[in-house]
């Protein structure tokens, strides 16, 4: 019971600095929109930015991933030091590679004849290349602290980094340079006390190369079906920059801004709820009461989904403006990005249900199918990216990415019902998630007409006034519709 008691107080701990943390994310954002907007020089940014993180989160993710198996005997520790010492011998290298031919790698990437933006973008690309190798060691540490039961530390750290990353931009404005620069020199006090944490644990590390170690034969082959993983989904959000980047100034800065946004309702709602369902369904006796009980946890999240679908649409506009529109960051800056994070949100509940549909994969041991879903709808999201991008510009990427993710929890469904067979009515299935559909569109459309009708000047009296009409209209029609969500037994 004590146990219990001390895993829950530690899960909310991890839930509030998680929060806390995630708002001064949304600080620095605003101040980083306060001074540039949506410029070339932010272009330039995250585009480099974009590069060095598609690059070493390979390695980061692989690593934190393969290592914590092997951490609980000590007869694996010399594989340990081998699989360390190679993969980041390889990150190193790539390392000096993107510092040597920064200039032909942004050339390349970036497809922009401007030798303004060229010359930015390159010279940035050596502080974010860097941040990137050091974050990726910091992913290292993080795994073999959470090992150790570090949570809450690995989380301060994440925190006191962000907060005197906020401080130190607030110091200096409008220099691009010197927001590459802090970011790097807050990763590097990030990894300083990862360090200082780890060597107080019982982990040591020592170089080597023995490459003829069985189990770092075993690591390496784990290490690689991972990474590939991990990068089908970098590939996509790289594939969307780099399109953006052949598109008028400021759609890489617009796309970033409005995926920022979109990732915070993904990190803490999303990540929080598959993280809960998981083991439940885990635990369940037979596959009858697993798949019963998944329908019924694909029915929360969409309606959770939905509603947050609803918010956004509601008050979306209002929160970018309250968070962004000063200095350089315009009201014309803030219609474009809303729009486009619209577009993004509209897959939300899409997403959820797919993860929910890959985790039922993963408990019956098959990580084949989701892996192959994946890559085909990586590739379906570059080409109805492309297309799109031609007549619609910024708005087809990202209305190419919402059809790939529609795509994607099709094709994961087919394979579902071939796969498994099915245990829970589906009729009753589509019947209810399809009620929470006619709900949302219904409140958008009294919404919409409510909006119309009272005008509010005020962003922040908007703000609340819209959310707060779209929960009591959200949570009246799911009352009146009889929805099963509300009678639903978790």
């Amino acid at each position: 019971m004590n146990n219990n008691i001390n895993v829950f107080k530690q899960l909310n701990t991890m839930i509030l600095l998680t929060i806390i943390t995630q708002v001064f994310v949304l600080i620095k954002s605003a101040i980083v929109a306060s001074y540039f907007g949506i410029s070339a020089e932010l272009d330039a940014f995250n585009l480099a930015n974009r590069i060095s993180t598609f690059i070493y989160s390979f390695i980061g993710a692989g690593v934190s991933t393969v290592i914590i198996p092997y951490l609980r005997d000590t007869v694996n520790k010399k594989a340990i030091n081998i699989f360390i010492t190679v993969i980041y011998t390889i990150g190193f290298t790539l390392l000096v590679i993107l510092l040597t031919f920064r200039g032909e790698i942004i050339i390349l990437a970036g497809g922009s004849s401007s030798n303004y933006f060229i010359e930015i973008a390159s010279n940035i690309l050596v502080f974010t290349a860097i941040t990137g190798f050091i974050e990726s060691l910091i992913r290292l540490a993080k795994g073999v602290l959470e090992f150790n039961d570090k949570f809450t530390v690995q989380r301060l750290i994440v925190l006191f980094s962000n907060i005197l990353l906020v401080v130190m931009l607030l110091l200096v404005n409008n220099n691009i340079y010197y927001y590459a620069f802090i970011i790097l020199v807050t990763a590097g006090l990030n990894f300083i006390f990862h360090i200082y944490y780890l060597k107080k644990s019982s982990f040591e590390y020592k170089i080597s190369y023995n490459l003829k170690n069985q189990s770092f034969k075993e690591m390496m082959v784990l290490f690689f079906p991972t990474m590939l993983s991990t990068g089908v989904h970098q590939i996509s959000l790289l594939i969307d920059t780099l399109i953006a980047a052949r598109l008028p100034i400021g759609s890489i800065s617009t796309l970033t801004y409005a995926n920022t946004i979109i990732s915070m309702v993904n990190i803490l709602l999303l990540g929080n709820i598959t993280s809960f369902v998981y083991p439940k369904l885990v635990k369940k006796n037979n596959s009858k009461d697993r798949q019963n009980s998944l329908a019924d946890y694909i029915l929360l999240v969409n309606a959770l989904m939905c509603f947050m679908l609803l918010l956004f649409y509601s008050s979306g506009r209002e929160a970018i403006s309250i968070l962004f529109e000063r200095g350089e960051f315009t009201s014309e800056n803030t219609l474009i990005i809303f729009l486009v994070g619209l577009i993004l949100a509209i897959s939300l509940p899409t997403n959820a249900i797919r993860e929910l549909l890959y985790r039922y994969f993963y408990i019956n041991k098959d990580t084949f199918t989701p892996f192959v879903n994946s890559i085909l709808i990586s590739m379906l999201n570059i080409v109805f990216s492309l297309i799109l991008s031609i007549y619609y510009g910024l708005f087809g990427v990202v209305i190419g990415t919402a059809l790939a993710s529609f795509s994607s929890l099709l094709f994961i469904s087919i394979r579902f019902k071939k796969k498994f067979p099915i245990y829970f009515n589906i009729k009753e299935f589509a019947y209810e998630n399809g009620k929470i559909i006619a709900i949302t569109g219904l409140s958008i459309i009294t919404l919409s007409l409510l909006k119309n009708i009272i005008i509010i000047e005020s962003s922040l009296i908007g703000l609340i006034i819209h959310g707060l009409f779209a929960a009591i209209i959200y949570l009246l029609l799911i009352k009146i519709f009889r929805s099963k969500v509300l009678k639903l037994k978790l």
